[in-house]
């Protein structure tokens, strides 16, 4: 299962959610895909959601998927890293009314760049994500959080 998470976050990601369900139209995914789509407005056609997903059923979505793509959230990422999953992350970006800034661009490069999780800019780079995620992506195994996001708060000054 793919299990698309979006947060919790004021602003909508609906360009995401758009993609996957034309990934599935067009028979790219053909897996079972379940999303937990915040404040987004878009309503997904191919596959189940909910708005939002008390912190159990939260657990329970990420240990049941197989493949985690989610915004540039640091928990979301995280918790996904913590409970071994392949992760694809796709930041949220200003220009598109789904954040106020694009620190999660900052986020995404971070976790990238460490080889934990594979990242796109653009929903057009999901395609070749999910196609290396299924050619067995190793990624690097996650450790822990508190150096990480002590390193992480540093890199984005905040």
């Amino acid at each position: 299962m793919i299990f698309i998470c979006l947060g919790t976050q004021i602003f909508q990601f609906n360009r995401l959610l758009i993609e996957v369900d034309k990934l599935i139209e067009e028979g790219v995914i053909n897996e079972k895909v379940f999303a937990q789509v915040g404040k987004s407005d878009y309503t997904p056609i191919n596959y189940d959601y909910v708005d939002y997903l008390d912190p159990d059923e939260y657990s329970l979505r990420v240990e049941e998927s197989d493949l985690v793509i989610t915004h540039g959230g640091t928990g979301a990422i995280v918790t996904a890293l913590k409970a071994n999953k392949k992760v694809i992350a796709l930041p949220r970006l200003s220009k598109y009314e789904e954040h106020s800034d694009d620190h999660q661009t900052q986020i995404v490069e971070y976790f990238s760049n460490k080889n934990f999780i594979l990242s796109v800019n653009e929903v057009s780079e999901l395609v070749h994500a999910i196609k290396k995620m299924s050619c067995d992506f190793e990624c690097k195994q996650f450790a822990g959080t508190g150096r990480i996001l002590r390193i992480i708060k540093d890199y984005i000054g905040d």
